[in-house]
C-alpha cells in the first residue's frame, strides 16, 4: 500500500535531516509519496498579498532541488515527489499542522529546522492546546538520524493512544522486512504487560508482520523517557514509536512528559509521535 509523507524543508539545504531518515529507512521506494513543503517566512516586504523577494525564491529553489536530489538519488521515483510553497500565515509550526491536517497524510517529517518549529508549540501553551485539538497526523522527528540503524521500538503502556501507535508503525513496517519491531513497556508497577503484549500482537499481525519479527521487553524504571533512550541507542533502533494521549490524559507515553523529553533528547533514532 501506497504511503504518501509530507516532508518540511528548511532555507538550509544542508540540514536535510528528514530526507536522510527516510532514505536508509525505507527500502520498497516505490510505495512511497511525498509532498516537500517549504513555508515561507513573512517579512516587513512580504507579506499575504505582495510577492516573496528573488532571495526566497532563490533560497527555496535550492531547498527543494537539494531534497529532491537526495530522494532521486536514494531510490524514490521522481513522479512520486511533489513540491508545495506556502506563505507563512499564523506560524511555521502551525501552518505545517495545519497543511498535514488538509492533505491526510500519513505522517509528517520534520527535520532539524522543523524540530525548532516543533518547539514553538511546545513553548506557546496556546499552541499547545491547538496541537492538541487539531493535530490528525503522526509527526515524525528526526534529529540526526543515523544510517546505519534498522529496527523500530514502540512504547506500549495498554492506552489505545499506544495502540494507535502500534498500528501506525506496522502500517509502516508491512512492506519492509529488514526492520524488525520491539515492544517495550516500562513497569511502574501497576499492570502486568502480558496482555498489553498481546494486544499490540495482535494489531501487528493485522498489518502482515509476521511473528519472528516481533520481540517483547518490559523494563522497570522510574524515568521512562530516559530508559526509553538508553534502549533506543543500545539497540541502535532506527526509530522509536510513542502514542499520543494529550494533555491531563492517562497514559505512560504522552506528548507532555515522555515524548516530550524524547522530542528535545533522543538522537540517532528517529522519534514517531502518533
Amino acid at each position: 500500500m501506497q504511503k504518501h509523507l509530507l516532508l518540511t524543508i528548511s532555507d538550509d539545504p544542508s540540514a536535510l535531516f528528514g530526507a536522510r531518515f527516510v532514505n536508509s529507512f525505507f527500502q520498497n521506494k516505490d510505495q512511497i509519496k511525498f509532498t516537500l513543503l517549504y513555508i515561507i517566512p513573512q517579512t516587513a516586504k512580504h507579506t499575504e498579498i505582495t510577492p516573496p523577494r528573488e532571495e526566497e525564491d532563490n533560497t527555496c529553489d535550492l531547498a527543494l532541488e537539494g531534497a529532491m536530489s537526495s530522494l532521486m538519488s536514494s531510490g524514490f521515483m521522481s513522479e512520486h515527489v511533489y513540491c508545495k510553497v506556502k506563505k507563512r500565515m499564523v506560524s511555521k509550526a502551525k501552518d505545517i499542522i495545519a497543511e498535514g491536517n488538509r492533505g491526510l497524510y500519513d505522517a509528517i517529517v520534520l527535520g532539524r529546522r522543523g524540530i525548532s518549529r516543533l518547539e514553538e508549540l511546545f513553548n506557546d501553551s496556546v499552541s499547545i492546546q491547538v496541537l492538541e485539538a487539531n493535530r490528525k497526523v503522526p509527526i515524525w522527528i528526526c534529529r540526526q538520524p543515523e544510517a546505519d540503524r534498522r529496527n523500530v521500538l514502540v512504547g506500549v503502556d495498554g492506552s489505545e493512544e499506544s495502540m494507535r501507535a502500534v498500528d501506525h508503525a506496522g502500517f509502516f513496517l508491512a512492506d519492509e522486512a529488514q526492520h524488525t519491531v520491539t515492544l517495550l513497556h516500562i513497569d511502574q508497577g501497576e499492570s502486568p504487560p502480558g496482555t498489553v503484549f498481546q494486544e499490540a500482537r495482535k494489531r501487528l499481525e493485522e498489518h502482515a508482520i509476521a511473528d519472528s519479527r516481533i520481540t517483547e521487553k518490559a523494563i522497570e524504571s522510574s524515568n521512562p523517557a530516559a530508559a526509553i533512550a538508553e534502549e533506543a541507542n543500545a539497540g541502535a533502533f532506527s526509530a522509536v514509536v510513542v502514542g499520543y494521549t494529550g494533555k491531563g490524559r492517562r497514559g505512560l507515553f504522552t506528548i507532555g512528559s515522555v515524548a516530550t523529553k524524547l522530542a528535545y533528547d533522543l538522537t540517532g533514532s528517529a522519534l514517531w509521535i502518533v
